[in-house]
């Protein structure tokens, strides 16, 4: 299994140095990765999402899917309250604690995730990837949003956490694609065809653009930061561990092996991004995006090996 994925982790890394290459050259400047970022998350994930679950309706699958989603939620909190009291003990500030927080608990389930799990168990394993998707993008929004604007002068109305939280193309496909799901309905060949093309795109895509964000960052400065290497030991192995730990009380099988092997992917590459918009340090959070990236090439393999039956 350690070698289906790192073969995974090498096709994934060789698209990656070509969006380093692309933005290195000039051939895609900021504001175009900013492009890229907006096709994923608008077009790309939402139709990716809808054709996984274009499947037959299984009782036990559905279960397994809610109960999934409830796991994933609890493991989100449990990371960050780990990353909080680990930040604390290393003494940093309100504002720092709240980057550290938030970006341990969103890792990059929606851009890394769909390829691992498909090179590991095959279309079986990807609706688990959608409840994990949907719950962490719930997260992200509900509890990511706050830890991020934590210490500074934006503070987020409760009502409009929860509308960005639900109403979003993410939880929209989502449950669009849960419902086909549960009454067994086929979509017609042509729309099918037509979001299974643009689904296809979601792996090179990511891929190009998490390689124009690492293009941007200082290598010579990053790792001299002893917070980046502590922010990836706890993300890539002490966190799949925990979630080992206790998803294993509610899940088996595959729904658990799914779980452990996307909570132990590094940071979300749309972490800079979000930490921006909610007034905290984007640079810091593409130096832990970059560095758990990086790293993730030999933690994974270990992660997939001995934590997966």
């Amino acid at each position: 299994m350690a070698l289906v994925v790192f073969m995974q982790l090498v096709t994934m890394f060789i698209l990656l140095l070509m969006g380093v290459v692309l933005f290195k050259k000039g051939m895609i400047s900021e504001v175009q990765s900013k492009g890229l970022s907006i096709f994923l998350t608008k077009i790309a994930v939402p139709c990716n999402i809808i054709v996984l679950m274009q499947r037959e309706y299984s009782y036990d699958i559905s279960i397994a899917f809610i109960k999934t989603a409830g796991v994933t939620f609890l493991i989100c909190s449990v990371a960050s309250l780990l990353f909080f009291l680990v930040g604390k003990c290393m003494g940093m500030d309100m504002r720092s604690l709240g980057l550290f927080s938030g970006a341990g608990a969103y890792s990059n389930v929606i851009f890394m995730g769909q390829p691992l799990i498909l090179a590991m168990y095959g279309a079986d394993g990807l609706i688990y990837c959608v409840s994990i998707m949907f719950t962490c993008n719930v997260y992200l929004f509900l509890v990511c949003s706050s830890l991020f604007a934590f210490g500074g002068e934006y503070k987020k109305p409760a009502k409009l956490m929860l509308k960005d939280a639900f109403i979003n193309l993410v939880c929209f496909s989502s449950v669009i694609g849960f419902g086909f799901f549960m009454l067994s309905i086929e979509l017609p060949t042509p729309i099918y065809d037509a979001l299974n093309y643009a689904a296809i795109t979601t792996v090179a895509i990511s891929m190009v653009y998490i390689g124009s964000l690492l293009a941007m960052a200082n290598i010579k400065e990053v790792f001299k930061d002893k917070q980046v290497y502590v922010f990836s030991f706890l993300t890539l192995l002490i966190v799949p561990i925990i979630t080992k730990f206790v998803a294993s009380f509610f899940l088996d099988g595959l729904a658990l092996n799914v779980i452990v092997v996307l909570m132990g992917t590094p940071a979300a590459a749309a972490t800079p991004s979000f930490a921006d918009v909610y007034g905290n340090d984007a640079k810091r959070a593409s130096e832990f995006v970059f560095v758990s990236t990086l790293l993730s090439m030999a933690t994974l393999p270990l992660v997939a090996q001995f934590l997966c039956t």
